[in-house]
């Protein structure tokens, strides 16, 4: 399996698993669920989701139901405790490979299951990658850029322009990550509120009742 498999496979079985921990789902809905939640930057195939689930079945990260609700013959897969172990290691996982952008976009999808430490580090680490990107792509303009012609020199441009853009949204995200772990610290370290002593009852009041 080459590079470019090994990261489809990734993208789809994290995909996979995030969507069957909300909800068991036939492979019928899965797809739909990939399409609508995931299609904006990724799309995936009948011919590669029935593999992948057949895969992670086999591997005992799934289980297969069969629904008694249809006609049909319809499979019904659910989340092993297997599988989400898998999923959340793989969702975790955060070496050179996993910061390309197929898979950073596919585990920001699935952000709320990770810590915040772990979300700012992912954070952190993918706008490190894109500014050693950037300085590289920056670099390669001023060297050929006499040599370029004018459309190649505008896609050279329109590449700055679109990391440039997506450094300053992480910047974004990297600073709203920090206030809120800053938040939760400082109620923390603050403690429950104190609760006001109540004030005793005129007897002469009517008992409350319901």
């Amino acid at each position: 399996m080459n590079h470019k498999q090994e990261g489809t496979c990734f993208v789809l079985e994290l995909a996979v698993l995030g969507l069957l921990k909300e909800a068991p789902m036939s492979g019928y809905e899965l797809k739909k669920q990939l399409s609508v939640k995931l299609g904006a930057f990724w799309r995936v195939s009948y011919g590669s989701l029935y593999p992948c689930l057949k895969r992670l079945a086999a591997a005992g990260d799934l289980e297969v139901e069969v629904s008694p609700f249809t006609s049909r013959k319809k499979h019904v897969y659910r989340l092993t405790d297997k599988g989400n172990r898998l999923f959340h290691q793989l969702l975790e996982t955060a070496d050179g490979h996993e910061l390309e952008q197929d898979r950073f976009s596919m585990r920001l999808a699935f952000f709320r299951y990770l810590r915040p430490e772990t979300r700012l580090y992912q954070l952190e680490r993918r706008r490190g990658y894109l500014q050693e990107r950037l300085a590289d792509l920056r670099a390669s303009v001023r060297t050929a850029r006499e040599r370029m012609d004018a459309y190649t020199i505008e896609l050279m441009d329109h590449g700055l322009d679109e990391r440039e853009r997506e450094i300053a949204w992480l910047d974004r995200l990297i600073a709203r990550e920090r206030r809120s772990t800053e938040s939760a610290v400082e109620q923390d370290l603050a403690g429950p509120p104190a609760q006001l002593p109540q004030s005793p009852r005129d007897p002469r009041l009517p008992a409350q009742t319901g």
